[in-house]
């Protein structure tokens, strides 16, 4: 069911009204292009957009709330298909492609180096502009532990 300004999750209505309306956006494209459960998207989306209020210089709590929730991150980055051959790498709220590519496996390449060393998210589409994959390399996730030669 998608949410709209005036029909949200109760979790959200805290929210300063920016940032509430970038969660209500992100829940409902989470919704449609994840199986999700509802309480994972109403939470994702949450802290995405508190990401994308400390990255666009909003206020991500409202006065009386506390600040447990804040992360810090770079412009996410995008491999999208680019006229009918060619691929191309945009960064995140940018209108115009930042690089083309002849082929994909050289755009996601790049792209997975700047989102590294930006910390952000890469998301890849496929030539239909369907989310193919996303990854995420956020600095703060734990590596797994390497015991006797395993990975635990």
């Amino acid at each position: 069911m998608p949410w709209t300004k005036k029909d949200y999750p109760v979790s959200m209505k805290n929210l300063p009204k920016a940032v509430r309306e970038k969660a209500i956006e992100i829940a409902n494209a989470l919704l449609e292009e994840a199986r999700m459960k509802e309480g994972i998207v109403i939470a994702t989306a949450i802290s995405r957009a508190k990401d994308w209020a400390v990255n666009h210089g909003k206020r991500a709590e409202s006065k009386r709330s506390r600040s447990t929730d804040v992360k810090r991150h770079g412009e996410d980055r995008y491999v999208i298909p680019y006229n009918e051959k060619e691929w191309a790498i945009r960064k995140e709220g940018a209108v115009k492609v930042e690089k083309v590519f002849a082929s994909k496996p050289e755009a996601v390449k790049k792209a997975r180096q700047e989102a590294r060393q930006a910390n952000a998210s890469l998301t890849i589409q496929k030539r239909t502009g369907k989310v193919q994959q996303r990854i995420s390399y956020n600095p703060n996730r734990r590596e797994k532990k390497v015991v006797a030669g395993k990975r635990v």
